[in-house]
């Protein structure tokens, strides 16, 4: 029986459907990061053992590709088969994952569960946050993991949320490299950095071991929304939007 579009609570517990919670770690040294699928992509309290029920009855009716940054306002996989693989087929989970074991990238999201005011797609209306402090592992020395994060949000109130580097006490903050790279890749794309007030770069350094870089995009569901936020300064808009990106999925790539 399809899944009936019912009225549901302002508020209501909703899990990942593609992570695995008990084993979230990945080996890889390049991931993509996100937020939290959108309300018609996860798996809900009154559903969160029938899988195949929600993907099949709300999938059909919403449109929504069931999978990673499916929403159909969102750009992510687009940007993706423009700067990094263009052999990609939109909307196929299968030639995406190929796509994705073929360059070594990892993929998933910084919440495990949570709550949703409504059915809001904004980051801002998820409220009492289970977050994946362990999606990865530690470099050892020498060794460099990369991390793409879909938003400044992700990067700088999900990723690196209060409690990270309490989880992570073999990690710390490198403000002086973190600086130093945030400024030349602005400048690279004739940017200014000064006009960037929360950081789109952040290297971590490992206690005895590697380095953790991370670099946040423009959000793949509103990219113009802020881009001054960004460093865009004299650019023209989608010239500033379409170097920022080709920059950055070279440095994963890299």
């Amino acid at each position: 029986m399809l899944f009936a579009d019912i009225s549901i609570p302002k508020s209501t517990r909703e899990y990942h459907p593609w992570i695995n919670i008990d084993t979230p770690v990945t080996q890889e040294s390049r991931i993509i990061l996100g937020s939290f699928p959108i309300w018609s992509l996860t798996k809900h309290e009154m559903d969160v053992n029938d899988q195949p029920h929600f993907v099949s009855s709300r999938i059909k009716k919403t449109g929504e590709f069931p999978f990673f940054y499916g929403s159909t306002v969102n750009r992510f996989w687009s940007w993706y088969r423009t700067y990094l693989d263009g052999n990609i087929e939109l909307l196929n989970k299968e030639s995406i994952l190929c796509s994705l074991r073929k360059n070594q990238i990892a993929i998933t999201d910084t919440i495990l569960s949570c709550d949703r005011k409504e059915k809001s797609a904004l980051d801002k209306y998820l409220s009492n946050r289970v977050y994946n402090h362990k999606f990865f592992s530690y470099p050892s020395c020498g060794e460099v993991t990369k991390i793409l994060c879909t938003s400044k949000g992700v990067m700088n109130e999900m990723l690196l949320h209060k409690t990270f580097f309490k989880y992570h006490d073999r990690l710390q903050l490198n403000e002086p490299a973190s600086n130093q790279f945030q400024d030349q890749f602005i400048k690279n794309i004739i940017g200014d950095p000064q006009l960037i007030t929360k950081p789109i770069f952040r290297q971590i350094a490992v206690k005895d071991g590697g380095v953790i870089q991370c670099l946040a995009l423009p959000s793949p569901g509103s990219p113009y929304r802020r881009l001054i936020d960004f460093g865009l300064h004299e650019a023209e808009t989608n010239t500033y939007l379409e170097n920022y990106l080709k920059n950055a999925f070279a440095w994963l790539q890299t």
